[in-house]
């Protein structure tokens, strides 16, 4: 099982603000998993993907 990443934990492995990824959500650019309360989980596999994501805005 991948490991999990919250909002937070996500934002600073990709090294973007918490609100910065949630600006990212909100804009439909990223689709996070949801835990059982309904907030943002990512895991490693969509953290590779957004990184790659990232570099190609940057």
């Amino acid at each position: 099982m991948e490991k999990r990443y919250n909002l937070s934990k996500a934002a600073k492995e990709l090294g973007l603000t918490r609100q910065g990824l949630y600006y990212w959500i909100k804009k439909g650019w990223v689709t996070p998993k949801r835990d059982f309360k309904g907030q943002p989980v990512f895991t490693e596999g969509d953290l590779r993907r957004i990184k790659e994501m990232k570099d190609k805005l940057i």
